[in-house]
């Protein structure tokens, strides 16, 4: 299989130290060994995530956390409120409404971030609301919703649940869930930890336990409260969980723990400005209009095909990125900065997007 740059908006490269840990003999999940180490990798969770919460380790993709999410914590009938700026805040809508609960949207054009202002209107115009969903980064346009302004201007309004998709976001973005009233967090591991998918993580507050007890959905492989209950027992996963995958999340948690992941917040910060004055000088711009630092969403020129530019930096100069969605198809592409990506594979993406457009323009 040909090797290219990874730079899509997730799965991020994974270091050849993970690769190592990946490739070592299977273990028995209930072994002592095992244990402990899932159990150290839940305890580092929540450093990475900033949260003294309970945090669940799931085997799936993040969507896996969103659904086990909304069928813990609520009832055929509640009414939920979901902000959609995007494909995949919409997801949240789509599961809620899978699971017979009432959704009312709060749809956000593609590209912009929700205020405060906006959502306490919507708050105010709903009845008997049990939950609120929120999605921190949203990676189909790369919008950043400004959790630490808009929580606290709601947290008073409304006794409902504050949810966050924080799967593009966490261990990259500053995020305090504690600080700012969060009351769950969903995350993954292919983006922030830089693994491989197969681990989503839920992160839940002592408010969103009382609402699992009130619970009338069915759940069975994604039951929160029996994996928490399996967990504080002693006997790790309720499951049989990603072993490889929890052995590769306790190194690279050990070394976000070393390093400070403030300090990891500071560095991709600072990347994702670097690059983006880079597209400026190459007279690009970017298509969100509040852009969070986990990826960058280029916007061409009606005259350019990003479908095209896409395929080109694949075929030609061997570097993934990630093509827009659904409206956005032809209009952007998604070039990610997550993790195990530094300066040098941004400026040979940047090099071989000026050669493309160059052949185009000229």
């Amino acid at each position: 299989m040909q090797d290219h740059l990874l730079l899509t908006a997730g799965p991020t490269p994974i270091s050849e130290e993970v690769k190592q840990i990946l490739s070592h003999s299977m273990f028995y999940h209930r072994s002592e060994k095992f244990i402990q180490t899932y159990e150290s990798v839940t305890h580092r969770l929540q450093y990475w995530l900033r949260t003294k919460n309970d945090v669940i380790i799931l085997t799936g993709s993040g969507t896996a956390g969103m659904e086990a999410t909304i069928s813990n914590l609520f009832s055929p009938g509640d009414h939920v409120l979901v902000v959609e700026n995007g494909k995949f805040s919409q997801r949240w809508s789509e599961i809620a409404e899978a699971f017979q609960l009432k959704v009312f949207r709060l749809v956000v054009p593609w590209g912009k971030s929700v205020g405060a202002e906006a959502l306490v209107k919507n708050l105010t115009a709903i009845g008997s609301l049990k939950g609120i969903f929120l999605t921190h980064c949203e990676t189909s346009t790369g919008a950043l919703t400004d959790l630490e302004i808009i929580i606290p201007a709601i947290r008073h309004q409304t006794s409902a649940l504050i949810v966050v998709d924080a799967i593009s976001s966490a261990g990259i973005l500053p995020l305090k869930p504690d600080d700012w009233g969060i009351d769950v967090i969903v995350s993954a591991s292919q983006k922030g930890l830089g693994l491989p998918p197969g681990l989503a993580f839920v992160a839940l507050n002592n408010r969103a336990w009382i609402f699992s007890e009130q619970s009338e959905l069915p759940k069975y492989y994604l039951d929160l409260t029996r994996a928490r209950q399996s967990f504080q027992l002693g006997r790790g996963a309720l499951f049989t969980p990603a072993i490889s995958l929890i052995f590769a999340a306790d190194h690279v948690l050990s070394q976000i723990q070393q390093k400070g992941l403030e300090n990891i917040w500071r560095e991709r910060q600072s990347l994702a400005h670097q690059f983006r004055a880079r597209l400026t000088e190459l007279g690009l711009s970017l298509f969100p209009e509040i852009p969070a630092d986990s990826m960058s969403v280029i916007k061409f020129e009606p005259s350019v095909n990003a479908k095209q530019v896409h395929a080109e930096l694949k075929e030609k100069f061997g570097i993934l990125v990630s093509r827009g969605q659904g409206q956005l198809a032809q209009k952007v592409i998604r070039v990610g900065h997550m993790t195990n990506i530094g300066e040098p594979e941004l400026e040979r993406c940047l090099s071989a997007i000026q050669t493309i457009l160059s052949t185009k323009i000229g």
